[in-house]
């Protein structure tokens, strides 16, 4: 077995899913802006060790904002709508942002071959593991599609991007939307049938290409995580 090459800091599937766990849980209860600013730089310190600077800045921008914006709130002289319309996308990124910015950090960082053995070995059903898979390769399989349609749309001078957009919604829908629907429809038949024509749905067990096992580095990211998240809770 061959365990795949990594440009960050490498860490097993199941510690990753169990991190997400950790900050999905934490940022659950009623906790104070600065255990909520605490648990959320945890997605941004993973993101760095994945070497995907410009992603990690660019979270720790909004979410930086969304903090200020909380905390100062009470000071800003604005009308009541767009008063509410600040701390309802406030609210929403300081409690649900972190969790997303670590599935992308998962989504990302890992494999198909290391999920399906990280989770084999976990003994999750084939029922879960097949569905699992059709949507790791989903979703990087509709960015390359709506690039493709993208990259076809400009080299026929039809322009929908942008100020073009808003000038003519109905043609960037026409032009961009209804085929990226269409290829939606056919790429998710297309990975499931590829899916079980690879004998995933097979009773025996498989083999992997791909070696997964727990390390030291799992081992002292977790114990990071969980000191960081009951440090604050206690502090704070």
């Amino acid at each position: 077995m061959k365990h795949t090459e990594r440009r960050g800091l490498y860490l097993d599937p199941r510690t990753k899913v169990l991190i997400l766990a950790l900050i999905a849980t934490t940022e659950m209860f009623d906790i104070n802006i600065y255990v909520i600013t605490i648990v959320g730089l945890i997605p941004f310190l993973l993101l760095l060790s994945d070497r995907r600077v410009s992603g990690a800045f660019k979270y720790l921008f909004v979410f930086a904002l969304s903090v200020l914006a909380h905390i100062f709130r009470a000071d800003m002289q604005i009308n009541m709508v767009l008063n509410m319309i600040i701390v309802l996308l406030g609210g929403f990124v300081l409690k649900l942002f972190p969790a997303f910015a670590c599935g992308d950090y998962i989504l990302k960082s890992t494999s198909v071959s290391e999920m399906m053995s990280s989770f084999s070995a976990m003994g999750v059903s084939r029922k879960i593991l097949i569905p699992l898979t059709v949507m790791f390769r989903f979703f990087p399989t509709i960015k390359q599609e709506n690039d493709a349609i993208h990259d076809a749309a400009m080299m026929r001078g039809m322009t929908v991007d942008g100020a073009a957009f808003w000038k003519s919604p109905g043609r960037a829908f026409e032009y961009r939307v209804i085929p990226l629907m269409i290829s939606v429809a056919n790429i998710g038949n297309d990975l499931s049938a590829a899916a079980l024509s690879r004998g995933l749905d097979n009773p025996v067990r498989h083999s992997a290409y791909t070696e997964v096992r727990l390390r030291p580095a799992d081992v002292l990211v977790v114990l990071f995580c969980v000191t960081v998240i009951a440090a604050a809770l206690i502090i704070c």
